[in-house]
């Protein structure tokens, strides 16, 4: 693909921070969207105004002729639209985009065959279908080959390209040297078996919670285990298409809290994630109730972070350029939820230009 594929939750503030990527950058970008939890569980309406609203913004933001890939990883498999598993209404709703499809081996057999029966009835117009593993999935090559083998066959004749994606998830406390070792050896069997357009190798090293990672009012440097996989694997994988992916700056166990939001600003506090070399540098503030400066910690924290060696400047991308704002005391107030555009985009910006340097 030659391409970076940053992992995000098919959200506003993602999609508005991939929409706010300068051009020559998100040519090299195919983001891969999850569809985020339900506060709600199981309810329909509000599923089906999550999905409605998501399109929209892809379209708006994207253009219907950007490629990306859209899954329901986090949506329950019990929840059924109109009769059918609720995959089937998110690809009705998305089905003027450009999306890629995705299967895996713990979706259900009706979920699945959906996505090959709406492909042979044209609601599907990508020739290009994902495959998704997760860690257990790929430690042996000889327990899932059949099962891979079964999807393949099921998609004989509709889909002309197969993308393996192994998704490492949060992977902070995994030996990187050993998973590697897994990955390379799952590829290698699984290119001779099945020929793969391309493997998509992925994972955070960003826990759930934040407290998992460092106190309130400090900051921190942290290794990006995903990345040392990655390199790793692809040492010993010269010559087989191997793509980058990642969770940005959030972690694949976020979820939204069943808080008040009276009550939420007690225990949320502010942070700011910035990723340089193969690192993330995260500063964290203290609750945005009781702390003295309030919201306004999001501007303290980006007049620190500007002021270190690794800033790249507000030229560099729009988000570089919020926090070089905020630094300065401009605009509006930042929020919880407002801080995540720019860093995002910050940080794919990062990963296309330097990290990959695909410019």
């Amino acid at each position: 693909m030659n391409n970076y594929v940053p992992f995000l939750k098919i959200k506003v503030n993602e999609i508005g921070a991939l929409g706010a990527l300068s051009g020559e950058v998100k040519k090299f970008v195919t983001p891969f969207f999850d569809l985020p939890k339900q506060k709600d569980g199981a309810n329909k309406d509000a599923f089906i105004a999550l999905v409605d609203k998501a399109a929209r913004s892809v379209e708006r933001n994207l253009g219907v002729g950007y490629t990306f890939f859209l899954d329901n990883f986090d949506i329950d498999d019990a929840l059924h639209i109109n009769g059918k598993n609720n995959y089937a209404y998110v690809m009705e709703s998305f089905k003027n985009l450009s999306f890629i499809p995705v299967i895996g081996l713990d979706r259900t057999d009706e979920r699945n065959k959906l996505v090959f029966q709406y492909k042979a009835s044209g609601i599907i117009s990508a020739n290009v279908v994902a495959i998704r593993l997760l860690a257990e999935d790929f430690l042996s090559f000889d327990l899932v080959r059949d099962e891979i083998f079964d999807l393949i066959e099921l998609g004989e004749g509709l889909f002309h390209h197969w993308i393996l994606v192994l998704d490492n998830r949060v992977c902070a406390n995994v030996d990187a040297a050993t998973r590697a070792g897994q990955i390379v050896h799952f590829v290698k069997e699984s290119m001779a078996a099945f020929g793969f357009d391309d493997i998509i190798v992925t994972g955070s090293s960003i826990p759930a919670s934040i407290k998992d990672l460092l106190e309130v009012e400090s900051e921190g440097t942290y290794e990006r285990i995903e990345l040392e996989i990655y390199e790793s694997a692809s040492k010993h994988l010269s010559g087989t298409s191997l793509t980058l992916g990642d969770y940005t700056i959030v972690s694949p166990l976020y979820s939204e809290f069943k808080i008040p939001p009276a009550a939420m600003r007690n225990i949320m506090t502010p942070k700011i994630f910035y990723s340089h070399a193969n690192v993330h540098y995260v500063a964290r503030g203290g609750a945005l109730k009781t702390h003295a400066r309030g919201d306004l910690q999001y501007n303290d924290i980006a007049a620190h972070l500007i002021g270190q060696p690794f800033y790249r400047g507000p030229e560099y991308s729009f988000g570089s350029l919020f926090l070089f704002q905020k630094a300065h005391g401009q605009g509006k107030k930042v929020t919880p939820s407002s801080i995540l555009k720019p860093t995002i985009n910050a940080h794919m910006t990062f990963m296309v230009r330097d990290y990959l340097s695909l410019l």
